[in-house]
Formats: structure tokens, sequence, C-alpha cells
């Protein structure tokens, strides 16, 4: 009976690889922003979509158990050592499995591209995977250009697929000095404590635009967020918590959802029936400028100073009200 079950899955195995390579990657009929996420790599560091934005990226979806994933991960690791982070971005996303399985997968298999952790399987459910492997193909205005359900047939389907949809773009061959690790934003890619905080109109969920210059006179804690960062979604009951019971009139919560669509943040925050406003950066272009990822929060005093950075979660109420309030 283990037999049977065991040629069962190679035979379908064998069956989505074959399907790929008759299949060309397909545009999608109209044009949509890739779905943003913050998912943790397998190394330890945050990894934000947005983070890339102005580049092109190739990134995969796949598990552990699928042979299809098996097949084409030595041609993504081709790819990925082949060619500059300058020129291509190359992400993957492991569907559901283990971080400690996906770690010695990685290391039995002397894989070194980036392999995001999503283990909760939202990212997989925001961007409509239905099987591994799953490729998508998104420009350098975070648009999905196209996608590609099975596996590559080599490492040259790839790079023509590259070349179709990228017909702009100009592989650049790795140099010593060339940098194929991850990419986490450090404190030099956005405004710094004691700058101006960069003003923005943008629109809020219920459909009014907002700028950060209408609380000048206020003390403002501004947080970035996606719904598929985990922590980002617990910290939003302690925004509101705090928005709900204010010590003072003199200060304002506001948060900026990064490059989502308005249904996926509806439907993370009607539950909360946020008292605080609630931005839609739809194109990312202000989480960008701002550019620390998510989840981020900068307090900003009523000249529009930033006064402080949390580069990470709230994890209680209070914490929030501390923040707003350590100012002097």
């Amino acid at each position: 009976m283990k037999k049977t079950k065991w040629y069962v899955i190679l035979i379908l195995g064998l069956s989505l690889i074959l399907l790929a390579a008759l299949t060309a990657c397909i545009k999608p009929e109209t044009k949509q922003y890739a779905p943003a996420f913050s998912l943790q790599s397998t190394d330890g560091n945050v990894v934000n979509l947005i983070d890339y934005r102005s580049k092109p990226i190739m990134l995969t979806f796949w598990r552990i158990n699928c042979t299809a994933c098996q097949f084409q991960m030595p041609f993504t690791q081709e790819l990925f050592d082949k060619w500059s982070s300058d020129s291509l971005v190359v992400l993957t996303i492991n569907v559901g499995d283990r971080a400690d399985d996906v770690q010695d997968y990685m290391t039995d298999r002397g894989i070194t591209y980036p392999v995001l952790l999503d283990s909760q399987s939202r990212v997989s459910q925001s961007y409509g995977i239905v099987g591994v492997p799953t490729t998508y193909f998104i420009d350098g205005d975070g648009y999905l250009a196209a996608y590609q359900i099975g596996a590559f047939k080599n490492e040259e389907e790839m790079e023509s697929a590259i070349d179709r949809i990228f017909p702009d773009a100009v592989l650049k061959p790795k140099t010593e000095t060339s940098d194929g690790i991850v990419y986490t934003p450090g404190p030099e890619t956005g405004p710094e404590i004691g700058k101006i905080a960069p003003d923005f109109d943008l629109p809020t969920i219920n459909n009014q635009n907002m700028s950060l210059n209408e609380f000048r006179g206020k003390t403002v804690l501004l947080n970035f967020w996606v719904s598929t960062c985990e922590a980002c979604v617990s910290e939003l009951a302690y925004l509101q918590a705090a928005s709900d019971n204010p010590t003072d009139n003199q200060t304002a919560i506001l948060t900026v959802n990064c490059g989502e669509s308005p249904l996926a943040v509806h439907n993370v925050v009607d539950r909360l029936n946020p008292s605080f406003p609630v931005l839609l950066d739809r194109d990312g272009k202000i989480c960008t400028t701002y550019g620390r990822g998510a989840p981020t929060a900068f307090l900003i005093n009523g000249a529009g100073i930033i006064e402080a950075i949390k580069d990470d979660a709230f994890e209680s109420t209070d914490e929030v009200h501390d923040m707003l309030h350590s100012i002097k």
C-alpha cells in the first residue's frame, strides 16, 4: 500500500512538471499590485516586499514535499548564483513547513537563495496560490507582470521568461562585491530622528484624504503595517485601546497600510472599528519614503520633527502611551 502511494505522488509531481513545460508565463488580465508582505527569512531577518521596489522580482512559492518544487530548485539556484541582485531580485516563500525543517532542507541541498517562511500560509492565500510551485514576476513599480503555475524545465527557460516579461531589464553577472543576500533596510534608508517627517496626502479607508501636516501642533504616532505581518496585526489592538483612552487631546495616532488593497485592509481593521485614521498607501511610495519596513512607528512632535523611531511591534497599550508621552 505504501509503495502504491509513493508512485501516485511521483506521477502527480511529474505531471505538474510536464504541464509547466507546456505552459508559458501568463500575464494577469488586469493590472494589479503584488500583495505586500512582511516575513521572516530562514536567517532571521524580516523581509518586506516593498524594500525591493524599483527592481524586477522573481517570487516563487514552494513546499518541501513537492516533487515539482524539488525539480525546479537547482535552476533557481543557478539563476541566483549567476545574476546580481541589483538587476534581479530572487525571492522564494516556503508555504506551511516548520522553520527547522526548511533550514535542514536548504542545508542538505546547498540552497543559498533567500527563503522566507509563510508558516500560517497567509501570504500564499493573499496571492491566491492553489498549487506549488507558483512563480510571480513583479515589476519595479510593484505590479504583477506575469505568473507561472508549475516548474520551469531549466534555468535557460527562467532567463527567457525574464527577458520577455522585463524587456528593459539588464541582467548583470555577479562580481565578488555583488550583494546576493536578502536586503535588510538600514537606518539610512529613511528619515532619521531630528529630521522633518516627510509630509503625505493619502486616502483613508473611509474615502477621505488626509495629510500629515494637518496634525501640526500635536504629537503624532505614525505607524506602518501590512496585514500579512502577525506582529503588525496584533499591535493594532493596542493602538486602538490607546486611541480610545487618550490622556489628552494633544496626541494623535495614524496608521499607514503599505501596498495592499482596500479589501485586504478592511478584512483586518473592520472588526476593530478603529477610532484612529487608517490610511492606504496603495503604491507603497510613502512606505518607501519612510524606508524602515513594517511594523515601524515614528513619534513626531508638534513641529513635525521625528523624536523617536520604534522598529518593532508594540506589546501593550501602556507601551503605546509611554511612547506618545515620551516627548518632554
